[in-house]
């Protein structure tokens, strides 16, 4: 007997969506309880005016005081952060600066009240009283422009390799960079108050208009009081309000806006945000810099949801089990309400109500939504009662098994119902107000087992003993089913990609493969999908190519010596030992040269001969590896290259030598690396993968002034 394959379905955010909330809210596919913000202060009072807060790439913290017309550099990340240090001079301090050469062409900022830093180390100051936008370049230290504009600048935000600047008087944006710009963009909406501006990981544009949110293309999402917008990774946008309140956050996804937890933030100045460098929100206050922690909250101790109609397809139909896919910790639980009918009464239906964290929310085509259950088939306060039981054996889908570090289990309950074609689920949560349950998806099995047919008839002729019966065989059918489903589904266990983890090992046997469990999961799993062609070609460029590749995730470069003969010598990282003339493949013999037919006489060992004369080849891997994975490397070289060849590996940390075999597209890569970092004092060794300074840029036609950012000689 096979389990029933046939299953009335909830997991997506937009099914939840069309269910019916009490007391219980939704984050993004999981449904848990309401909570209330404990301690929540609200302030009043207009807000202050804003400043600038931005980070460059090294975690230096540029913070902006607009009154005093300066700037400041703070050090971050230091256990002992030093006192700030003023970039630009201004009227009342007149000790230079960093940006303040000895000829004084640096003039004081006069309001800087917004900061940006891109990707090249350039940092952006905005000055609404005159109009300007200052760019600034942080490696060299030297003015690159001063772009005057039409409309007040009010924020920044970087997008790209571009500046966003947000404008009032009149409202719009403008894109802009060190070299180019100002052009016009098309803002999200009508812009009444524009006042900050926020990039999210997925590229949108939300602004702060007044008390408001806006975005293009999305509903306004009201936020009072707010003076501050902020991103967090996973697309959670936080927004800061008056000083004495705490941060509200909210998840943006596509069609939906939903309110998190709240942040604390004692002593915000209330003028302004930034997302640190390691994910957090971080404020100014009166004692410098500080980051905004998670509120304490109070979950509500009981919330429902009601799900829609769930349809079987057929009249009369005996629903079978029900599972949830759930996280339920200690103290808290869920229960479950099941009503079943083959024609609904005519009386009202249930309201649908959206989750109470719900900012904003926008269901497609609600107008195909199943219907709500009648009022009559709602259990009361009282009424839901049947408990669940925690699988022990995992997901009823044959050889479906949980993502590594899942808090979600499996519970199973029997639907306790009549029969009926349509089905509605009631789910209560509950818990102690410190802890929620959460639930991820629903499902129902549309049928229920046959096992009443196999018996006696005189074992189920009553209703209630026949019912009863029914639930009680269900344990067994469950199991029974299961195991005949992994049966029937075995061809699963051979294929690497869809095979559980731990039957890999056994799968690689098959093709005689000893798995290396320093090699990830994915990379294990087409290693044993190419098993058969990597060996039919072991030993070949193209054999070593694709067994790095695979365990890289990216293609290295391999150099045969014979292909730099005549060309400079040595290969990347190499020590200009690459000294062999013979050729793979070409008909060649240890100790001679190619083409020559005369025999040579060796000297010293065979060993200094073989080191001398064999075949030689350079791996070069385009990335920065760690210990472990060199080994890996080296181990597989070992294993799979010819007996006869010498190998060396380089990596970008080992660097390039101009005039040493230095080949574009042979021995060499251009382009961004991570294998080489700035030198910070206390914590580099020079000439061991850091560097000092950076490059210049270079003279753009078209884009470049003589004498302003290119010189001549």
């Amino acid at each position: 007997m096979r389990s029933p394959e046939s299953f009335a379905l909830i997991r997506t955010e937009d099914q939840w969506r069309r269910a019916s909330f009490d007391n219980t809210a939704l984050i993004g596919e999981a449904v848990q309880l309401a909570w209330a913000d404990a301690g929540i202060v609200d302030a009043a009072g207009e807000p202050p005016e804003p400043a600038g807060l931005a980070f460059d790439e090294h975690c230096r913290l540029y913070h902006s005081v607009p009154e005093q017309g300066r700037v400041e550099r703070l050090l971050w990340a230091a256990d002992h952060p030093p006192a700030p240090v003023d970039l630009i001079e201004s009227e009342t301090e007149q000790e230079l600066g960093d940006f303040n050469p000895a000829g004084g062409s640096t003039r004081p900022l006069s309001y800087p009240s917004a900061l940006a830093v891109d990707g090249n180390a350039r940092l952006y100051i905005a000055d609404p009283q005159t109009r300007e936008i200052t760019i600034l370049d942080l490696w060299s230290k030297r003015l690159l422009r001063r772009v005057r504009i039409k409309a007040r600048p009010v924020d920044m935000a970087v997008l790209g390799r571009w500046v966003i600047v947000l404008t009032s008087d009149p409202p719009g944006l403008l894109r802009i960079d060190a070299r180019t710009g100002p052009f016009p963009l098309d803002p999200p909406q009508a812009l009444t108050q524009p006042s900050r501006l926020a990039v999210s990981p997925a590229r949108e544009l939300f602004i702060l208009d007044g008390e408001r949110i806006l975005a293009k293309g999305r509903l306004p999402l009201e936020v009072p009081r707010a003076t501050g917008i902020a991103f967090q990774a996973g697309s959670v946008l936080v927004v800061a309000r008056l000083p004495l309140e705490d941060f509200r956050r909210f998840r943006v996804s596509a069609a939906a806006v939903e309110e998190l937890p709240s942040l604390k933030a004692r002593g915000y100045d209330g003028r302004g945000i930034v997302r640190t460098p390691d994910g957090r929100i971080g404020y100014w206050t009166a004692r410098g810099f500080r980051h905004a922690v998670a509120g304490r909250v109070s979950y509500a101790p009981r919330g429902r949801v009601t799900t829609y109609q769930l349809d079987s397809g057929e009249f009369h139909s005996v629903w079978g089990r029900l599972f949830l896919d759930a996280c339920i910790p200690k103290g808290t639980r869920v229960r479950v309400h099941c009503a079943a009918t083959d024609e609904p009464p005519n009386e009202p239906a249930l309201a649908r109500t959206p989750p109470v964290n719900a900012a904003t929310m926008e269901v497609i085509r609600p107008d195909l939504s199943p219907p709500m259950p009648p009022l009559s088939l709602v259990p009361g306060p009282d009424g839901v009662a049947l408990a669940l039981h925690r699988k022990e054996t995992g997901r009823e889908i044959p050889w479906a098994a949980a993502s590594p570090g899942d808090l979600f289990n499996t519970y199973e309950a029997p639907v306790f119902a009549g029969p009926g074609r349509y089905l509605w689920v009631t789910l209560e949560l509950s818990g102690n107000t410190l802890f929620t349950p959460q639930v991820r998806s629903l499902r129902v099995e549309k049928r229920s087992h046959d096992l009443l047919r196999r018996i006696p008839r005189v074992f189920s002729r009553e209703e209630i003993a026949a019912d009863f019966l029914r639930r009680f065989l269900a344990m067994f059918a469950g199991a029974m089913g299961e195991l005949d489903g992994r049966s029937s589904e075995r061809r699963a266990l051979l294929d690497p990609r869809g095979a559980p983890r731990e039957l890999l090992p056994w799968l690689a046997a098959f093709v005689g493969l000893v798995l290396d469990d320093r090699w990830p999961e994915q990379a294990r799993r087409s290693l044993i999908e190419e098993a058969v062609w990597l060996f039919r070609f072991r030993g070949t460029l193209p054999g070593l190519r694709r067994f790095l590749e695979i365990y890289l995730g990216r293609p290295p470069v391999l150099v045969e010596q014979f292909r730099v003969r005549g060309l400079g010598g040595a290969i990347l990282g190499g020590d200009g030992g690459l000294q062999a003339s013979s050729v793979l493949g070409a008909g060649f013999r240890v100790g001679g040269a190619v083409g020559l037919t005369e025999t040579q006489q060796l000297d010293g060992s065979v060993d200094d001969a073989f080191e001398t004369h064999a075949h030689r080849f350079a791996v070069i891997i385009p990335v920065t590896l760690s210990e472990e994975q060199r080994e890996v490397v080296q181990h597989i070289l070992d294993v799979h290259r010819p007996a006869h060849t010498v190998v060396n590996v380089c990596t970008v940390g080992a660097g390039m030598r101009v005039g040493r075999g230095l080949l574009v597209e042979l021995s060499s890569i251009i382009g961004p690396t991570g294998g080489f970092r700035s030198m910070q004092l206390d914590q580099s060794l020079l000439g061991m993968g850091v560097v000092i300074g950076r490059a210049e840029a270079g003279t753009q036609p078209g884009a470049s002034r003589l004498g302003k950012d290119t010189r001549v000689g």
